[in-house]
């Protein structure tokens, strides 16, 4: 059903996205593609598009979503990705994972976690693990979404060992936060572990008007229900591109909720989620009310070079150059603000509520 807000996991329930679905399993299906990359705003369908693509791939995979992981420290992290591929392993996998970990597999959960401590132990892992893909001619994808969680942990260090070394072995990044995502990647950094390693990448965008308004009509369809044209409009006004809000709203419309109450009820819940975002994101910067402000113009329309620094200078506020490209280059980062020609636009519309 289109308007269930979990990530998708069946491509039925996939709208508008068949195009970037055939090119992600044709990415994965290729034995010279070591890694792909999934770009993308939040609430776009990455997650979703993810879900539905590994499957559909007929490859061996392990999905790890990072922010349900101890992302926060590396060696925790292996040792959870190391459970993660024992647990999805069936039948020959089974006896072949639990063989490759040797002893640590068979005395108790302790042993286990001492066993992999040790970073030897670990390579020694893959390495038996990428010898017995090659043994059977097969391949297996590891995939982390919000992969760029990870940076502060060395973890692209890994990702570089394991592409370098394990050649049966796959790699699929997604991320949310485009600007780390590329410092992740190692874009222009030559000193960075994953600069210069090949990787082939999927965009997933807004998607445009004309779609929104036939994904709300097909969905409405699904629940049997009916949608005015003007309210199809007024979803598209409160909610642009992002297709995770006409989602939500869709959601609500399904549990009896009239037009005016699912954007509500869209905006309640949204501004909940991004608040928390912000929050998290402005904790560790000592510059905040800046960071605030700079949000604030943006939204008011005040969104090129000169007006932002001139809404600065109005409330006594004398910024440098440099201030201001970090404060804006930084909020690129996280994705919520973009620069389009020369124009500074929040890339969700709920973040000026907020």
């Amino acid at each position: 059903m289109y308007f269930d807000v979990s990530p998708k996991t069946l491509k039925i329930d996939l709208f508008g996205m068949n195009y970037q679905l055939e090119i992600f399993k044709k990415y994965l299906q290729d034995k010279n593609v070591r890694m792909v990359v999934i770009k993308g705003l939040r609430r776009v369908g990455k997650t979703s598009l993810l879900n539905v693509g590994l499957p559909e791939s007929g490859l061996n995979y392990v999905k790890i979503d990072v922010r349900d992981s101890p992302f926060y420290d590396k060696k925790e992290f292996l040792l959870f990705l190391i459970k993660k591929i024992k647990e999805k392993a069936e039948g020959y996998w089974k006896k072949t994972i639990d063989k490759i970990a040797g002893m640590a597999a068979g005395y108790g959960s302790f042993s286990f976690e001492l066993f992999f401590s040790k970073e030897e132990n670990v390579s020694s892992f893959f390495e038996h693990l990428n010898e017995q893909l090659q043994k059977k001619r097969e391949s297996l994808i590891l995939a982390f979404d919000e992969v760029q969680l990870l940076k502060p942990t060395g973890f692209d260090y890994f990702l570089a060992s394991v592409f370098d070394n394990y050649q049966q072995i796959k790699i699929v990044l997604t991320g949310s936060e485009i600007g780390l995502m590329d410092q992740f990647l190692g874009k222009e950094e030559y000193e960075a572990p994953l600069f210069g390693r090949a990787y082939l990448e999927l965009v997933v965008g807004r998607i445009k008007e004309e779609s929104i308004a036939k994904f709300l009509e097909e969905g409405f369809k699904q629940i049997h229900r009916a949608i005015a044209f003007e309210e199809i409009r007024e979803v598209i006004h409160n909610f642009d591109g992002i297709i995770g809000w006409a989602t939500y709203y869709g959601w609500f419309r399904s549990k009896e909720f009239s037009h005016i109450e699912a954007l509500e009820k869209v905006k309640e819940e949204g501004k909940i989620i991004i608040r928390k975002e912000l929050e998290n994101f402005l904790a560790k910067r000592k510059s905040r009310n800046n960071y605030l402000k700079t949000i604030h113009y943006i939204a008011k329309g005040k969104n090129n070079w000169a007006a932002l620094k001139q809404n600065f200078a109005k409330e006594g506020k004398r910024l440098a150059d440099g201030q201001l490209s970090l404060y804006l280059k930084e909020l690129m980062n996280v994705g919520f603000v973009e620069k389009i020609n020369e124009q500074y636009f929040l890339v969700d519309p709920l973040l000026g509520y907020v």
